[in-house]
């Protein structure tokens, strides 16, 4: 699955990309900083006037519920299944024109 051999910031980036609207504002502009504009924990700190940890705390929930949302919807996995199937009908159908291009 796509989702298992992507590193944990690029999976990451691809569940906010699918699933950040269902996120709430703050979650969305502290998760967006992190993975968008690759601001580091203290950056977002200052930005948001509170704590490392608290940042840290928002980014851990934020996560935690796009993944939970990819377990319950399945999007980003359904998606890569279908594309996988794309690859193959592209494949054979190449392998097709090709004969075709023979007779």
């Amino acid at each position: 699955m796509i989702l298992e051999r992507l590193g944990s910031r690029e999976r990451h980036a691809l569940l906010f990309e699918r699933y950040g609207v269902l996120l709430t504002e703050h979650q969305r502009r502290v998760l967006g900083l992190y993975l968008d504009d690759d601001w580091s924990l203290s950056e977002i700190a200052d930005s948001q006037e509170t704590s490392r940890q608290a940042v840290h705390d928002i980014l851990q929930r934020s996560i935690r519920a796009l993944e939970e949302y990819e377990i319950k919807l399945g999007l980003v996995t359904r998606r890569a299944a279908i594309e996988r199937e794309l690859d193959e009908l592209r494949r054979r159908l190449d392998a097709l024109t090709e004969e075709v291009g023979k007779i």
